[in-house]
């Protein structure tokens, strides 16, 4: 990585790190929601998020976007990350 800009495919993986993190109330009730949904422990869970936020993130930027649809035949919506 360099100079704050995402990993690229081709670069070295970091070492395994641990960190201790304060979740707010909501975000216990999402970590146990996943948890329940996939079967994941919470390292698991907290990296699949972590990995998957800065991937939207990265396609959030100018000038990309990201969008959800609800069900195949509903319109696309503009998700934005605050």
């Amino acid at each position: 990585m360099n100079d704050g800009e995402p990993p690229h495919r081709g670069d070295p993986v970091p070492q395994p790190e641990r960190v201790t993190i304060n979740l707010t109330g909501k975000a216990v009730q999402s970590l146990q929601r996943l948890q329940e949904l996939t079967g994941y422990n919470k390292t698991d869970c907290i990296n699949r998020a972590l990995i998957i936020a800065g991937e939207i993130e990265g396609m959030s930027r100018e000038p990309g976007a990201v969008y959800w649809r609800e069900s195949p035949d509903s319109d696309l919506m503009l998700v934005r990350f605050v």
